[in-house]
């Protein structure tokens, strides 16, 4: 056999091979698409028949100010494998996320703790009441997030105590400081100084921006609780600057009440809305 005819049946032979493989590891990564990260992924669901066309392979998703949680087949997936993992005492915390910009439904105080119980309904009673706890959660909005379905939800086992002795909680776009009631410095917790000095050190190299947003409880005045949020968010920027960052490379914002992460109806949850929360924004 020629030299060209063996090159000829080899580029064939490779050409069918690699067809049947981008196939299937096309398949694959779509039907991995659905079910990322696991118990502990994000969700989103099916949308209106109309817009069937634009339904992302998401377990439970969400449509614009519009609390309804949307599932599709890779739900039970989902559902399956966050039960799996729950324990004697272990809580799950669901967290239901939205968009500034999106409207409160009657009888909530954001969308986001609307979206989450509605995920909680999803669950039937495999969950009792006692194993959940509800929380919300801002998200920065994305391009097409109005007019297409998306993910807006996250959960996590923990213990019932976990939450509660944190002062300073990472969560991947943000972190969160608390402070005690009523107090504009925040609670004695020597993670808070090595996390700022950090901070400092970095935003100092790189530029970045700092965004610090006040945040408080629902007890008291709304005027007063602007004012108490934008104290607790100036208190965070003095210790960035004593630390050398430029005082215009911080800025400062109060949302008060408005935006509660948890119920305030717990002493617990009045706790976690007592918080200044850490952006970091890049240099243009």
């Amino acid at each position: 056999m020629s030299l060209p005819l063996r090159l000829l049946i080899a580029f064939v032979v490779w050409l069918i091979f690699f067809a049947l493989t981008y196939t299937g590891c096309r398949e694959e990564l779509c039907f991995s698409c659905g079910e990322q990260g696991g118990a502990t992924s994000e969700a989103v669901s099916p949308a209106p028949d109309s817009a069937a066309a634009a339904i992302p392979r998401y377990p439970v998703y969400f449509r614009w100010a519009d609390p309804k949680a949307y599932t599709n087949e890779n739900f039970d997936s989902l559902r399956q494998a966050i039960l799996a993992d729950m324990g004697d005492k272990n809580i799950l915390e669901i967290t239901g996320m939205y968009f500034e910009e999106e409207p409160s439904p009657q009888g909530f105080d954001n969308l986001g703790f609307a979206r989450a119980e509605q995920i909680r309904a999803l669950f039937g009673d495999a969950l009792g009441a006692d194993r959940v706890r509800i929380r919300a959660r801002t998200m920065d909005e994305r391009e097409g997030a109005r007019d297409n379905p998306f993910s807006a939800s996250a959960f996590e086992w923990i213990q019932p105590e976990e939450k509660v002795a944190q002062t300073v909680e990472e969560l991947d776009d943000r972190i969160i400081m608390r402070f005690p009631f009523g107090s504009t410095e925040k609670e004695y917790d020597p993670k808070v100084d090595e996390y700022l000095k950090k901070l400092a050190e970095r935003v100092k190299q790189t530029g970045e921006r700092v965004t610090l947003t006040g945040h408080t409880d629902n007890v008291g005045e709304d005027e007063a609780n602007d004012r108490l949020a934008m104290q607790r968010a100036r208190a965070i920027k003095n210790l960035l600057v004593g630390y050398g960052v430029a005082s215009d490379q911080v800025e400062t914002i109060s949302k008060g009440e408005k935006q509660p992460v948890a119920s305030n109806d717990s002493d617990e949850g009045r706790h976690e809305n007592r918080r200044v929360e850490v952006r970091l924004i890049k240099k243009q």
